[in-house]
């Protein structure tokens, strides 16, 4: 099983759709790329392999993510809640509705007010590890393959493509 992640960058946030096939599972939102100058960045473009390992917790350091296959797996914190991991260099979890977002993280966003103020965010997560759980449950690998669309701005670091 694919998901698919198409995103578009913004300066101050990036905004997708998680894919499976042609059906859409849920909005997401991440910080922006690393090349608009923040302290956060998003993933870099690539395809990731989710995999299922409850009760694991990643103890590795964190490294800037580069293309390649990369495994994901439930993890859980007393602080935190479920979070799934993209091995040791980044997470989907709840959208952190009063702390500022994280690096190499996905927020899951059900839908957007007309202000684009996401909503549901918690139920976006919890609909989607439900889903995941259906297939880690039978066996089947799942893989995050994360696609961009050209970034719209001329800063000279932004038009450097990070995949082929």
């Amino acid at each position: 099983m694919r998901l698919v992640l198409h995103r578009k960058y913004k300066a101050t946030l990036t905004l997708g759709r998680l894919l499976l096939g042609q059906k859409q599972l849920c909005f997401t939102r991440e910080p922006p790329k690393a090349c608009f100058g923040k302290d956060i960045a998003c993933l870099d473009e690539g395809v990731y392999e989710l995999e299922h390992s409850l009760g694991l917790c990643p103890h590795r350091p964190k490294s800037w993510i580069k293309e390649g296959v990369y495994k994901l797996e439930p993890v859980h914190s007393e602080e935190r809640g479920w979070e799934i991991g993209i091995t040791d260099i980044g997470k989907f979890a709840s959208y952190p509705w009063d702390q500022p977002l994280e690096s190499n993280t996905i927020y899951p966003v059900t839908s957007y007010r007309a202000d684009g103020t996401p909503m549901f965010t918690k139920l976006a997560f919890l609909k989607l590890m439900e889903r995941l759980e259906q297939e880690w449950e039978r066996g089947e690998i799942v893989e995050l393959q994360i696609v961009s669309e050209r970034i719209p701005y001329l800063l000279e670091s932004c038009l450097q493509r990070s995949y082929c």
